[in-house]
């Protein structure tokens, strides 16, 4: 279960109030990222699959999920962020899946191996009963790779977009996303099969 540590503010947009990031131990402390304070730990409230950390925001529906993932050898590094991106959307029975930006991640905890982000919408059906309008949800998801233990480390925080949304409002989203990225470190490989 994850521990709320400290908090500290996002700089956004003037005319758009401040995200405020909390810190959190993920996996039992072998993790540690900030992520956005009005998040509560899923898991508290139902089941979670172990591979998995779920935050979630009830009220915006703004949410962060950790998942540790078989390292997907087949895969090149430089496909890497597609490829997750594209499978998230899958899973989620997803019509439609664009990415409108990706690049090398900054995670400095992270720097011998190889990160990636991907940001960009799926289109999803609103309702479970595939009834009802479309839901447009805006993915910014990073990659870390950590082949010695076989396992490519996923963050993503993403968030449903029923009208359309702004420039200041994308900022913003994805200024939390970054220093989310910069904030994810290691704190002990005891969780891997393998040595980190």
């Amino acid at each position: 279960m994850a521990n709320v540590m400290e908090t500290e503010n996002v700089p956004s947009s003037s005319a758009s109030p401040e995200i405020k990031l909390k810190e959190v131990n993920l996996y039992g402390g072998t993790f540690r990222a900030k992520i956005p304070e009005s998040m509560k730990d899923v898991s508290e409230m139902r089941q979670v699959p172990n591979h998995q950390e779920f935050y979630a925001d009830l009220q915006s529906g703004l949410s962060t999920i950790v998942e540790m993932n078989e390292h997907q050898k087949q895969v090149k590094d430089e496909a890497a962020a597609a490829f997750f991106f594209e499978n998230l959307a899958k899973d989620n029975d997803a019509k439609a899946a664009t990415i409108s930006k990706q690049g090398s991640a900054d995670i400095p905890s992270f720097k011998e191996y190889f990160t990636a982000y991907a940001i960009g919408d799926h289109l999803v059906k609103e309702r479970i009963d595939n009834k009802g309008p479309q839901l447009r949800v805006r993915v910014h998801m990073a990659v870390i790779r950590l082949k010695k233990v076989t396992t490519d480390l996923l963050m993503i925080l993403s968030y449903p977009v029923k009208n359309e949304i702004s420039e200041k409002e994308s900022t913003k989203l994805e200024s939390t996303f970054m220093a989310m990225m910069k904030s994810f470190e290691i704190r002990s490989w005891a969780v891997f099969k393998g040595s980190g």
